[in-house]
């Protein structure tokens, strides 16, 4: 054996030691750098999460698609991502598409000077861009605006007040900071309403039944005590005084009663009138019972001169002494009482079919049988039209004299008589107590109960309140108890879409349900310190911590907005849609007299956690709740989404489908803007109505114009004057989404993932394809 020198032997050591330790640089380098690059990816999914909280989506899009290796988790987002951005490019190019072609349109009717449908074209553009104040701002929208406002007079001077309402409403709503506008097209709708009031005889003593001159003065001297701010008593009066004007201009209300029709009675009727106006304008302010007896003398010279029924003059006088006041402050006379009380109470006693009258053929058709009620178990079904009840045609009748004769003490018979086809079928039922459900959910399932499940397999949840009635916190309570109980409930989106609001107490509870106890719920402020209030979150919610996302709309309002600003000042979870309606005021209910008269009256404000109050005023620069993800919809994505909403309500075999043609064309326009429609029902749930296409232009079927029939004519009625039909269709092109619910899940899938898996560092995919966890 041979051995090795000593320094031989410390050579060899040392060549050894450094090639373990270049080895060992090399394997820790390798550490390194596979660290660095795990730090990097986990920077790119946290700012990619970031993002996508934010509403940036293009960003988080360009920040995942940089992570390279990063794993099944970064692949799902990077699909769902790139899936919503894809959707998000395409709608933006039918926006630009749309509103080229819209614009276009618009400028064609400009130079036919067919002026309502112009504005109907441009109001259809401004829904398609961004920028909606520069649109307005555009010379030729400008130059249209001008030359219809010339137009509008000239139908109103024509007592024309259709074609006066069809220009004046696109520019109410074109220009909905205006006043003006606003005003303009008050007084034309008034003189529709008459037209529609006194069209069929007996119907407006059917409106105005139990109408009381105490109920009236009650009701002002309330306004003078209670209303949230001291009341322009000098401008209620002027503005009664021009109700009685209007009224006494009306050719419909001349026609209806002998007294406005003699020219001698209404001449003094009017010029009395106005020098009573006259005179009040004069005057350099009132209290209540001065303008209480202004109006009193009304009631005298009415009696002396036109002899107008008592009923109809305190119901005309009290609609234009309030007109001043807010939006929301009303009298409810005894005829409409039981039908406000339904949407607050909850339930009623009824058969169960929600109804719309169709404006067309005065038809009573049911949209639904409501789940669980006597139509529902009898077979009654969607798209039934009822003629008969108790075997007496009902066609004539408006839609609250339908409701009353359907509805009627618990346990008493009613037979509805049903053609359903070319079948006609009779139906005995018997009516019982009915619930309006105000807590629905994503779809139906095949036993017609309602799917509360918007993403299972994530463990998203979704609920839908229509309304806030005093059994909404305890239905919202029963359906998350059930998510639970199938132990994967790990999100909600909370839907107040199209939520006009409801009662103030069961919008705090709801709230209250996702917050942590102190937590400011709503507080409100009025006048009188009575209405002071702060509500708070009494203890903490058991749904406190479950993320959330709350869906809003521009017509969710008061209590939708209460529930919408209490989670989105209180950070306990996102607010996804559109700017809400701007509804901040607290309205009590006052009883008048015995006769069911009823004072719905603004006594305060509601004011958010942050403590501002953003309702929507004539001068307000800011209202309404902002959502932290603004997602805006075009019109026909608002009719889309509508539909998916209708169809899912359904209950029963499924509406027959329209002619393909029909659906896709737009309705035809000329429309009365006070005419009946609308779900009322049995439920008289007072719904928005079975919904109608968006209108432009005056679309018609297969795309062409038409007016009453007849081609459009510029000026004169001669047939060298007469203009060709001029074809501008507007096909439905947008796809059966929601755009706005897409986003909420997105964001709620994103969330939800990001929280269960904060980093990727841990997620590496293995030589076979399979993910490691360590």
């Amino acid at each position: 054996m041979h051995r090795l020198s000593p320094r031989v032997g410390r050579i060899l050591g040392f060549t050894v030691i450094a090639w373990a330790m270049v080895l060992c640089h090399g394997a820790i380098s390798a550490t390194d750098t596979r660290q660095a690059s795990a730090s990097a990816r986990n920077e790119l999914w946290q700012q990619s999460i970031d993002l996508v909280g934010r509403g940036d989506f293009e960003g988080a899009v360009g920040a995942i698609r940089k992570i390279q290796d990063g794993g099944h988790l970064t692949e799902q987002v990077r699909t769902w991502l790139e899936e919503y951005e894809a959707q998000q490019v395409a709608r933006r190019e039918l926006d630009r598409a749309d509103l080229e072609k819209y614009v276009g349109y618009a400028k064609q009717r400009i130079e036919r000077k067919e002026y309502a449908m112009a504005l109907e074209w441009a109001l259809a553009a401004a829904d398609c861009v961004e920028d909606r104040e520069a649109f307005l701002h555009e010379e030729w929208l400008e130059q249209l605006v001008n030359d219809s406002l010339i137009a509008a007079e000239k139908a109103r001077k024509d007592s024309d007040w259709k074609e006066a309402w069809r220009l004046y409403n696109p520019l109410a709503t074109l220009y909905d900071r205006e006043p003006r506008y606003q005003k303009l097209e008050r007084e034309v709708l008034t003189h529709l309403r008459l037209e529609t009031v006194f069209e069929e005889e007996g119907l407006w003593k059917e409106r105005i039944e139990k109408v009381r001159w105490e109920d009236a003065e009650r009701a002002m001297e309330f306004v003078g005590l209670y209303y949230v701010e001291l009341a322009d008593f000098k401008a209620m009066t002027e503005a009664g005084l021009e109700q009685m004007l209007l009224l006494a201009e009306s050719p419909a209300a001349q026609k209806a009663f002998t007294g406005l029709g003699n020219e001698n009675d209404r001449n003094d009727f009017t010029a009395r009138i106005r020098r009573k106006l006259e005179y009040v304008q004069a005057a350099p302010s009132l209290d209540w019972d001065e303008a209480t007896k202004h109006f009193r003398r009304v009631r005298d010279i009415n009696e002396q001169t036109v002899d107008l029924p008592e009923e109809l003059l305190i119901s005309e006088l009290m609609r234009g002494a309030f007109e001043p006041l807010d939006d929301f402050t009303t009298i409810i006379w005894p005829q409409d009482a039981v039908e406000f009380h339904k949407h607050t109470r909850g339930d009623f006693i009824g058969v169960g079919v929600s109804i719309v009258k169709d404006r067309v053929t005065d038809e009573i058709e049911v949209v639904s049988p409501l789940e669980d009620t006597p139509a529902y178990r009898a077979g009654i079904q969607a798209g039934d039209i009822i003629t008969k009840v108790d075997g007496k045609e009902i066609k004539n009748l408006s839609l609250n004299k339908v409701v009353d004769t359907i509805t009627g003490p618990r346990g008493t018979p009613v037979v509805l008589t049903i053609r359903r086809g070319e079948e006609e079928i009779e139906f005995p039922l018997k009516r019982d107590r009915v619930k309006i459900q105000s807590v629905k959910g994503y779809k139906r399932n095949d036993d017609e109960e309602w799917n509360h499940w918007l993403d299972r397999e994530n463990g998203i949840g979704y609920i839908r309140i229509t309304n806030f009635q005093k059994n909404t916190e305890e239905d919202v309570r029963n359906v998350l108890a059930d998510l639970e109980d199938e132990d994967s409930l790990k999100g909600l989106v909370l839907d107040l879409r199209n939520n006009p609001g409801g009662l103030l107490e069961s919008a705090w509870r709801l709230s209250s349900l996702f917050l942590k106890r102190g937590d400011v719920v709503v507080s409100t402020r009025g006048r009188n310190p009575a209405e002071n209030h702060t509500f708070n979150a009494r203890r903490d919610g058991p749904y406190a911590d479950l993320p959330l996302t709350v869906l809003v709309d521009e017509h969710s309002a008061s209590a939708s907005e209460i529930l919408a600003g209490a989670i989105k000042d209180n950070n306990h979870g996102q607010v996804v849609g559109a700017r809400t309606f701007g509804k901040f005021s607290v309205q009590n209910l006052i009883p008048l007299s015995r006769s069911q008269a009823e004072l719905k009256l603004t006594t305060a404000r509601y004011y958010l956690p942050s403590g501002v109050s953003l309702h929507r005023d004539p001068d307000s620069d800011k209202w309404g709740v902002e959502p932290d993800i603004p997602v805006r919809l075009v019109r026909w994505e608002r009719y889309n989404t509508f539909l998916m909403r209708r169809d899912a309500e359904r209950i029963g075999p499924p509406k027959p489908e329209k002619d393909e043609d029909e659906e896709d064309a737009a309705k035809t326009g000329d429309e009365d803007p006070d005419s009946e429609s609308g779900d009322k029902s049995a439920t008289a749930e007072d719904d928005k109505g079975d919904g109608e296409e968006p209108k432009a232009g005056e679309d018609a079927k297969n795309g062409e114009d038409t007016k009453d029939g007849e081609d459009a004519e510029a000026d004169g009625d001669s047939e060298e004057d007469k203009l060709p039909k001029l074809e501008q269709k507007d096909e439905n092109n947008r796809p059966k989404e929601d755009p706005q619910l897409d986003t909420a899940l997105l964001v709620m899938r994103v969330k939800l993932l990001g929280a269960s898996s904060p980093t990727i560092a841990a997620v590496e995919p293995s030589p076979s394809g399979e993910q490691l966890h360590r």
